[in-house]
């Protein structure tokens, strides 16, 4: 019986998306140090760019290419 490795995923993909989304979040920062205690950037776009970026894109980022592995050739062992 032979043990077979599991496929190595190509992360080049994850690094880019994790990449994009670590500058958005990085925006949504600078965002909110933009303007003065009561301007629009600071009070209303920085928070939905932060939103956006740590519940969005972070997660898109770690997700991307999880559904494509080959597993049903792993089940196979007749």
């Amino acid at each position: 019986m032979q043990r077979r490795m599991p496929k190595k995923t190509d992360l080049s993909k994850n690094i880019k998306y994790y990449y994009a989304a670590v500058m958005v979040v990085v925006l949504g920062y600078i965002f909110l140090m933009v303007g003065g205690a009561n301007s629009f950037t600071s009070l209303t776009l920085g928070p939905i760019v932060l939103v956006i970026g740590y519940l969005a894109a972070i997660p898109i980022a770690l997700l991307v290419g999880v559904g494509k592995r080959g597993d049903s050739e792993d089940s196979k062992d007749d």
